[in-house]
């Protein structure tokens, strides 16, 4: 996949593609996490939909039937790797009240699934080309996906979904675009003198340093 095609395809999604995602059958999720556990072990240009459908030990058919091409495979991974993060995230924080608890294990736990996330660390080992651009110069599209999706949960958690004022509501969405581009740059570039280790220390410094800014301006009420 080029990067202008990483791009558009996290800005443009194929409706199709998008389809599939909302209701996977057995078949759907197997052929998904196969690609995943290929591109993982040898990158994405070394794989091929042939060997995605022999690591998912189903037919070439089966999965064509489903993604007509490498690229609509490839689209249909990233989508559904970025729903599996979001709902995590969600995951991680359910049943927390204290704004700072739920700030703190979400920091932790998107540290914790990029560091671990064995394809993202592949394709910046080995293919940085065609997904750098997706993370800096052109990370637009993700950071948007992404920073739409916290300022839902935040607009939920903290007033109901009640209608907000624009500059409150416009703090959020900053204060949410801000932690995005953090995690990225942390993500890009590890080496940091941020105490981020062990996981209490990531903690500590999500209390400390990230809480605080989304009630800069008393919006935790």
């Amino acid at each position: 996949m080029t990067q202008g095609r990483l791009v558009g395809t996290l800005a443009d999604p194929d409706p199709a593609v998008m389809a599939l995602l909302a209701d996977p059958d057995e078949f759907t999720q197997r052929i998904l996490a196969a690609a995943v556990d290929q591109m993982a072990a040898v990158g994405w240009r070394r794989s091929t939909v042939e060997d995605v459908a022999k690591r998912a030990g189903i037919g070439r058919a089966t999965v064509y039937r489903r993604f007509t091409t490498k690229d609509a495979l490839t689209e249909a991974v990233l989508h559904n790797e970025l729903r599996i993060y979001l709902a995590g995230s969600t995951a991680a924080v359910a049943g927390l009240a204290d704004v700072g608890d739920r700030m703190a294990e979400s920091t932790v736990y998107t540290l914790e699934y990029v560091r671990n996330h064995r394809l993202i660390q592949r394709l910046l080992d080995t293919e940085p080309e065609a997904v750098l651009p997706a993370l800096t110069t052109s990370a637009g599209p993700l950071v948007e996906t992404i920073r739409e999706f916290i300022l839902a949960v935040w607009k939920h958690e903290l007033y109901e979904d009640r209608p907000l004022p624009a500059d409150i509501e416009k703090h959020l969405r900053t204060v949410a675009e801000l932690h995005i581009r953090i995690a990225i740059s942390l993500l890009l570039t590890p080496q940091t003198a941020i105490d981020l280790e062990p996981t209490d220390h990531a903690r500590t410094f999500a209390r400390r340093y990230l809480a605080p800014m989304l009630d800069a301006i008393g919006t935790v009420r």
